[in-house]
């Protein structure tokens, strides 16, 4: 039976925790999660791909097991930690899957390390308007404990409104997640704002891949991201929404599979 195994890559930043299976040989396949989640969320399409692709899920600074980053973090920062923790690794290039806030690193990554990223497959692309950031922002409040609990219940009715269909199981891991990662979160958000997404993911010249649930809060980001795209392909998964991965692992696989 194919194992996920866990460890820490030492970085000059400081340590950032991974999953990762190798049944295979051959391009890793990188996997970046979305906000405030951690490589955790790849598990079950990890052991999917088992057979296929050598996969290493890596928590973002300030996510999972990882260390906090400083504030006012950059996508840039995120993303150079993540490849200096792969690169530790020995890994010399890579296919990259990233998804929503893994989207963003994903680009960061191939605009600033060409030869690095082979391919990419990004789900819920954050192709933003400017009217998206503003109120994304202003919905954007402080993490605080409350004494009665209260601070929990907010984050358990957030996540289930955004896919009342989510197994309960995932609903508690996104909320522990969320509440453990808690203002690096906020400043995640922040530096996905702050990143030239459109200019970046335009002048790459790698095959690659734009997908989004059916009901995915990004969705509405899919085709302009696709138009941008110099190599590139489009998917939209029916009946799917924010959390596809956890939903329709199998699916998700097969399609990282035939790109």
């Amino acid at each position: 039976m194919a194992v996920i195994r866990k460890g820490y890559a030492d970085t000059l930043q400081g340590q950032i925790h991974f999953r990762q299976l190798k049944e295979v040989d051959g391009t890793p396949l990188v996997l970046l999660h979305q906000t405030a989640s951690s490589g955790m969320m790849f598990e079950p399409m990890m052991t999917l791909l088992a057979d296929s692709f050598h996969t290493i899920a890596p928590d973002t600074p300030g996510f999972g097991a990882s260390f906090p980053p400083p504030n006012l973090f950059t996508v840039q920062y995120l993303s150079d930690s993540l490849h200096a923790a792969l690169t530790s690794l020995g890994v010399e290039s890579c296919y990259v899957f990233g998804h929503h806030t893994g989207s963003a690193l994903t680009v960061q990554m191939a605009f600033d390390h060409p030869d690095f990223v082979k391919r990419a497959v990004l789900s819920g692309p954050p192709l933003l308007s400017v009217d998206q950031v503003n109120g994304l922002r202003a919905s954007l409040k402080a993490t605080r404990i409350a004494d009665d609990g209260g601070h929990l219940i907010q984050v358990w009715d957030r996540i289930r409104k955004r896919d009342m269909s989510l197994p309960l199981e995932v609903v508690h891991r996104e909320v522990l997640l969320t509440q453990s990662a808690r203002d690096a979160a906020q400043g995640a958000y922040q530096a996905v704002f702050d990143q030239p997404f459109g200019e970046q993911l335009a002048s790459l010249e790698i095959p690659i891949l734009v997908m989004a649930g059916e009901h995915d809060t990004l969705r509405a980001s899919l085709e302009p991201a696709h138009k941008l795209l110099r190599n590139g392909e489009m998917r939209v998964i029916e009946g799917a929404g924010p959390y596809a991965c956890d939903t329709h692992p199998q699916l998700v696989a097969e399609i990282l599979q035939s790109f």
